[in-house]
């Protein structure tokens, strides 16, 4: 129940904390990619102005040294110029690299007032030699560097400003996503609390229902069983320990109610035992008294009444008839072993026929067979079915007057189920013994022990059949046999 229950209750919280572990994760994997593309942007924008700065340095440097070269021509400071001219012309390369295309026409502008300003310097990018010092000035007036320098100043401008601005963007960006992180956590922490507010009032209805139904089942337990007290659950815990409660209660009712069928039981076992008793007794004492009643007269002192062979004749009768209802008891009661092999039922019911059609002609009864089109195998006990199927005419043919008919008829039903059935006309089965026809001792016939049918359907019962019983509707009995086909009788080897 525990785990239904934490499967029941415990998937949108599960749900939740999924979905807001898969937003921090996005948005952090968001903030990095952010602070990559920046640092890279910054990078780019940093390398460019220093690119910047670096012409205006080497500029500077170039037009400072060109002027001391002009004062004083040496080969140190023509060294001096002609590597100032070379960072000149690396610090182009630099920001020709990462040049973008709205900086072409600027650099362009830097890269021809750069050419025009060697160009003035003079031959090999050195300045002629100043012989005087107001000649040095007139030169040095003569190759200003201010208006090369303005819009190298401006290219440097332009790169600090798109870094300002990419610095601008990122926080505001960077401002974004902590907005959006406060916003999951916000939507985190309320989702959980509606999750646990959804939670506890699911489990506290289901709490309730549970009580209602542990109150339903109190109040059956009470009717049937007795009082069982059950108080209102207050958490699931304390519903837990009164459904324990209420299981232990119900198996001790099982257990009681198992008793009480071990005793009903019994007490109809013992039944059954004293109404064969009974039905044995009924059917020992009234031969016992007639044979009693002879011997007492002719043990009798006065007035001795000596046996005649009729009387003779009779006891001898009693003595079979006791014979007979002890011998019906012991295969009642025995359960020999079953020696079954594939037979045709149309000939072993054609041999019943013939064993029974002695007593049929001489009452007389017309006993007619009407065997099946086609081969009807079953496995059977040769001798048990064939006391069955005797035991069956042989009531058949008492049951019917004289001048009537006994009719047996062999068959295979549409499920493959093979029957047999014995019918008669006689005045059917008497309606006072119709419910316990199968039962020992039950019988209408004067001469019968009442266990014929009751050890037939045993042996139909034991080969996976049965036996039933019917009025027909024209009159007299139907006894219908069904036994369960054996397939192709040359399957197994006869058993004869």
């Amino acid at each position: 129940m525990k785990q239904f229950l934490f499967a029941r209750y415990s998937w949108p919280l599960v749900t939740l904390g999924g979905l807001v572990a898969a937003a921090c994760l996005a948005s952090t994997w968001y903030i990095n990619r952010l602070q990559g593309d920046l640092a890279r942007a910054v990078r780019h924008d940093a390398s460019k102005m220093d690119a910047a700065d670096e012409l205006q340095v080497q500029l500077r440097h170039l037009r400072f040294h060109s002027v001391i070269f002009a004062a004083e021509p040496t080969a140190a400071r023509a060294e001096l110029v002609r590597a100032d001219t070379a960072q000149v012309e690396a610090a182009f390369d630099s920001i020709r690299r990462n040049l973008i295309a709205d900086d072409e026409e600027l650099l362009a502008l830097i890269e021809r007032d750069y050419a025009e300003y060697k160009h003035r310097l003079g031959p090999d990018g050195l300045p002629l030699p100043a012989r005087t010092v107001p000649d040095l000035i007139r030169w040095s007036d003569a190759h200003p560097m201010r208006e090369l320098l303005q819009p190298v100043r401006e290219l440097s401008d332009r790169q600090r400003a798109r870094m300002e601005a990419g610095l601008t963007r990122s926080e505001a960006q960077t401002t974004w996503a902590g907005r959006v992180l406060i916003v999951l956590g916000l939507a985190g922490a309320l989702g959980g609390l509606l999750s646990g507010y959804a939670t506890a009032r699911g489990l506290t209805r289901r709490a309730a229902h549970l009580s209602v139904r542990v109150r339903a089942v109190q109040a059956e337990l009470d009717q049937e069983v007795g009082a069982l007290t059950v108080d209102a659950a207050r958490s699931i815990g304390d519903l837990d320990a009164q459904l324990d409660y209420v299981v232990g209660r119900v198996k001790e009712v099982c257990q009681r109610l198992q008793e009480q069928e071990r005793g009903l039981l019994r007490a109809e076992q013992l039944a059954a035992v004293g109404q064969l008793a009974a039905g044995i007794a009924h059917e020992v004492r009234n031969p016992l008294t007639g044979i009693k009643f002879l011997v007492e007269g002719a043990l009798r002192p006065a007035q001795t009444i000596p046996l005649t062979n009729e009387d003779l004749r009779l006891i001898r009768q009693e003595v079979v008839r006791i014979e007979r209802t002890v011998q019906g008891l012991l295969d009642f009661a025995r359960t020999p072993v079953l020696d079954r092999h594939r037979y045709d039922l149309r000939e072993l019911v054609a041999e019943a026929a013939g064993v029974a059609r002695g007593r049929a002609e001489a009452k007389p009864v017309a006993l007619r067979v009407a065997p099946a089109p086609a081969a009807a195998v079953a496995s059977v006990d040769r001798d048990q079915f064939l006391s069955l199927l005797t035991n069956l005419l042989l009531n058949a043919i008492d049951a019917t007057p004289p001048g009537g008919e006994v009719q047996v008829r062999t068959s295979t039903a549409p499920n493959g189920a093979l029957t047999v059935e014995v019918a008669d006309t006689g005045t059917g089965i008497d309606p006072r013994i119709a419910d316990k026809l199968f039962t020992p001792f039950a019988t209408t016939k004067p001469t019968g022990t009442g266990l014929g049918l009751t050890i037939a359907q045993r042996v139909a019962r034991d080969h996976g059949g049965t036996l039933t019983a019917a009025n027909r509707i024209s009159g007299g009995a139907c006894f219908t046999l069904t036994l369960p086909a054996a397939g192709d009788l040359h399957a197994e080897a006869p058993g004869r």
